[in-house]
Parts: C-alpha cells; structure tokens; sequence
C-alpha cells in the first residue's frame, strides 16, 4: 500500500465522521445554548478580590467554547478552541468593529457552540489599546 492510498483513507474516514444539521436542528440548538447564556466578567467571578491561576483553569469545562479574539482598530479575528486547545473552527472569523460586525460574530459563535454541543462560550480579548472597548462593552450587553 503506498502513501497515497493511505492519504484518501483517512481523509475518507474524517468525511464519514462529520454531523450535519438541519437547518432547524441548528436553529433549536442555538437557541438552547442562547437562553442558558450569561454574561460574566473575571470581577464577577473573582472570589475576595483574588482569581488565581489555577482557579481560572478549573473554571474551564468540556461543555466550553473557548473563542479568541484579535483585537484591531477596524477589523477583528475570532477562532475558536476546545478544552484541550483542538481549533474547532476552519480559520478565524473576520468582522468589522461595528454593533452589525458583533451581531455577525456572535451569530458565527453561537452556531458553532450549537455544532459542537456546547454550552457556555468564553470569550478572551486581547486589549489592545481602546479599541477592545466597544466590543467588550456590546458583548457583556447583549450575551
């Protein structure tokens, strides 16, 4: 058998192991993973006025979406994580740093917490700068 062969194997078995969605199945997930949503931040969760390290990855569970997000002054990249670091998205997610840009990544969030059965969503930012404000400010408002 040579490499080649070998190659479309695995790309076979990868394909054979994808779940897709209907579009209403999705639907109803998202919404499940919507009305659980709150929002948090580290103050919130801080017990007296300390979040240690090691606190903060106990915190972390399967049932998480960890999302990443590249802070620009126009335009911002998300990708997506599990727990164990695995990226579940295919490449960052770009959006423009307006309130149709942040409805955008979160719909783009909430599908994919949805895809993969999660059911709580972190979010970190990198705060570059203000420009990190905005952004944090519609998140922590709207979910």
């Amino acid at each position: 058998m040579n490499v080649k062969s070998r190659r479309t194997k695995k790309v076979n078995v990868e394909n054979q192991a994808i779940n897709l969605l209907s579009k209403e199945e999705l639907d109803k997930k998202i919404e499940v993973v919507e009305k659980e949503l709150r929002s948090y931040t580290w103050r919130k969760l801080e017990a007296n006025g300390k979040f240690a390290k090691n606190d903060k990855l106990s915190f972390i569970t399967d049932d998480m979406l960890i999302v990443g997000c590249d802070i620009g002054s126009e335009t911002h990249y998300i990708r997506a994580i599990d727990v164990r670091g695995r990226e579940l998205s295919r490449g960052a997610f770009e959006f423009s740093n307006t309130s149709e840009g942040f409805e955008n990544a979160k719909a783009w969030v909430m599908a994919l917490a949805a895809k993969r059965d999660k059911k709580q969503i972190v979010l970190g930012l990198e705060p570059t700068g203000h420009y990190w404000f905005a952004l944090a400010a519609w998140m922590i408002s709207n979910g």
